[in-house]
């Protein structure tokens, strides 16, 4: 799928969306199904492209990412394929009670602004960034002294190294391509702070008492799958098959590929998008 024809694809969507919601659409020409008469063997999926680690595209416009392995696992446990609808991130509600798409899957945090538009299943992830020190260093005890401190590691192109760089501007910062050589790097003293996300510094300053968080709760985000309004149904289903991702390690290992910086799993859950019908052919 070339970058060009999604674009098409957005922008046609968007047509659709700013004219009219109560009038039946169509996506491609009179041969093609009408969005209101959807495949019951589809999941329709909306999604905002260009947030990276969630949603975004290699160079020929197909999509990648947490969001999209996601939801194409999600869709295989309820027996269902794939097909999603990329558009602007403003159009994902009104995409939902229009019938355009079943469900959205695109880093939605539940405000009470959407809960008043759509319904939202358990969430699936929650992000937050920690500090974690040498429990000897008593010059580092937040973000607001980050830039004190001698050099920080994180994961590269991880979340928590995104915001030290796109929120902190930090030039003191060192990145690494695993969890294993960053924890490496702490223990042997090359950084004298580690930035990671939450459970990870929880796990290592249990496993290495000499170590302690300074700050926690950095940056927190909870994201959740939206639907249609009183679409209760569907949700109970996804609610449930969110429930087994978690017992079977599933959104551990969605965690540990995008946003803890796990390239080789990340490569899998890629690659596993490739073979997806991702966007309605006709």
């Amino acid at each position: 799928m070339r970058r060009g024809f999604l674009s098409a694809v957005m922008l046609i969507i968007a047509a659709m969306l700013a004219v009219s919601c109560s009038e039946p659409a169509r996506l491609f020409d009179s041969d093609s199904k009408s969005l209101a008469e959807p495949d019951p063997g589809v999941l329709r999926i909306a999604c905002a492209p260009e947030n990276e680690p969630f949603v975004y595209t290699d160079p020929n416009g197909g999509l990648l990412g947490f969001d999209p392995s996601l939801a194409v696992l999600l869709a295989e446990r309820l027996g269902m394929t794939a097909a999603f609808y990329p558009m602007d991130e403003k159009f994902l509600a009104d995409s939902l009670n229009c019938g355009l798409a079943d469900i959205a899957v695109s880093a939605i945090e539940a405000t009470d602004v959407l809960r008043r538009k759509v319904d939202f299943s358990d969430s699936y992830i929650t992000l937050a960034s920690a500090i974690v020190a040498n429990g000897g260093n008593a010059e580092i005890n937040g973000t607001g002294d980050l830039k004190l401190a001698r050099n920080v590691g994180a994961v590269s192109g991880s979340l928590p190294q995104k915001y030290l760089a796109d929120e902190l501007g930090l030039s003191n910062m060192s990145g690494y391509p695993n969890r294993a050589e960053l924890e490496g790097a702490m223990l042997r003293g090359d950084i004298d702070i580690m930035f990671c996300d939450g459970r990870e510094a929880e796990e290592f300053i249990a496993e290495y008492p000499l170590f302690v968080i300074k700050e926690d709760d950095i940056d927190r985000r909870r994201y959740s799958i939206a639907a249609a309004d009183g679409n209760a149904k569907l949700l109970r289903e996804i609610n449930d098959v969110l429930d087994e991702f978690r017992a079977d390690g599933t959104l551990l290992d969605l965690r540990r590929a995008y946003i803890n910086g796990d390239n080789a799993l990340r490569n899998e859950f890629d690659a596993r998008l490739e073979s997806v019908r991702q966007i309605p052919q006709n």
